[in-house]
């Protein structure tokens, strides 16, 4: 990779770089709101904040790609997130829902994350940055990231255009990932060289971590223990509004058949002698789940969107997961790597079936 090291008070003129020299026309980054952190959208170069600790901050509230899902107006937009949020903009792109041309990805090193509010409540013991060991210190106080970051295991700036990673002491490595992503650095002029950061077995232990949480979490074995694990469920749709890869123009769970109310759930009830309400609780679920099953990126967006608490990191990521190894396939990793729904490999899936 082509990069830099910087400090990380040089982040604050990179990312005004990137629009003075016209590399973006807006960028979308984090700031810090009193004792949390949301995502503003800058066109002015003097409007830019400096970045950290906002960029590297364990919080998590929205997934920023879905707030330029469907971008199809010809401006350049960059985003500066955690990486899940730039895997799942990478998955809308391979969707169409974006112009690989029209957005500059810019991932960060993440360390996992907390809830907003748990962060906002716990900021001063939390901070702007956590590693291992405070984690581990935090989970002793009671003050537990979040499951999906738990599960995580790519919390490393790889993807994307431009990789912002954590170096020893105060600095930072900026470094290009995709041809795009060098010319950006480039416009900068600032002073590009060969460089790789060697985290292989940081990362193995990350994955076995993650491995080891993943397989702790309940599991429903059954029709009735996935039917109790979604009682409460009631079909708000919150989870799918705030996914970053649900992206259709118009759900079947929008429309009569999906959504029946009135007299059509009086002629289902007729038909069928009783029902359930609401209707369509575990249908709902399922075809949520087949629909995200390859491009999920579990970030968890859902169960934090979800109004009843229901733990749905434990269904959606995981069961994407299954899928995903099943095809081997990383959702958001390569941009130019297929779907797995839109491509045929005559006997791709032979020793799966055996």
């Amino acid at each position: 990779m082509k990069g830099t090291e910087l400090k990380y008070e040089d982040l604050e003129g990179l990312f005004k770089g990137l629009l003075d020299k016209k590399a973006v026309d807006c960028l979308i980054l984090p700031h810090k709101v009193g004792n949390n952190v949301a995502y503003m959208m800058a066109t002015d170069k003097d409007r830019i904040e400096p970045p950290v600790p906002a960029i590297f901050a364990p919080s998590f509230g929205v997934n920023a790609a879905n707030i330029v899902k469907g971008w199809t107006i010809p401006e350049k937009i960059g985003i500066v997130a955690k990486p899940c949020e730039i895997r799942a903009a990478v998955e809308l792109i391979k969707l169409k829902q974006m112009d690989k041309e029209s957005v500059l990805l810019i991932s960060v090193d993440c360390s996992g994350t907390y809830k907003n509010q748990d962060y906002a409540d716990h900021y001063g013991e939390i901070g702007d940055w956590v590693d291992s060991a405070k984690i581990e210190e935090l989970k002793g106080k009671g003050i537990a990231r979040r499951e999906a970051c738990e599960i995580c295991d790519n919390r490393f700036a790889d993807v994307g255009d431009i990789g912002i990673a954590r170096v020893d002491g105060e600095k930072v490595l900026v470094a290009g990932i995709t041809d795009m992503g060098v010319e950006a650095l480039s416009a900068l002029e600032l002073s590009l060289e060969d460089k790789e950061i060697e985290r292989e077995e940081e990362k193995e232990k990350i994955a076995a971590d993650a491995k080891k949480k993943e397989e702790e979490l309940p599991k429903a074995s059954s029709v009735e223990e996935l039917e109790e694990f979604l009682r409460d469920c009631i079909v708000c749709k919150n989870c799918r509004d705030m996914c970053p890869v649900c992206y259709c123009k118009e759900c079947f769970f929008d429309q009569p058949l999906g959504n029946p109310v009135s007299g059509d759930l009086l002629n289902l009830a007729e038909l069928r002698g009783a029902i359930a309400v609401p209707t369509n609780q575990l249908m709902y679920h399922l075809t949520r789940v087949y629909h995200v099953s390859t491009t999920c990126v579990g970030c968890g967006a859902c169960e934090d969107a979800c109004p009843k608490d229901i733990p749905l990191t434990r269904f959606y990521p995981v069961i994407a997961k299954k899928v995903q190894e099943i095809f081997e396939y990383v959702p958001g990793k390569d941009v130019e790597e297929p779907l797995p729904f839109v491509t045929y490999e005559e006997e791709e899936l032979e020793d799966k079936l055996r």
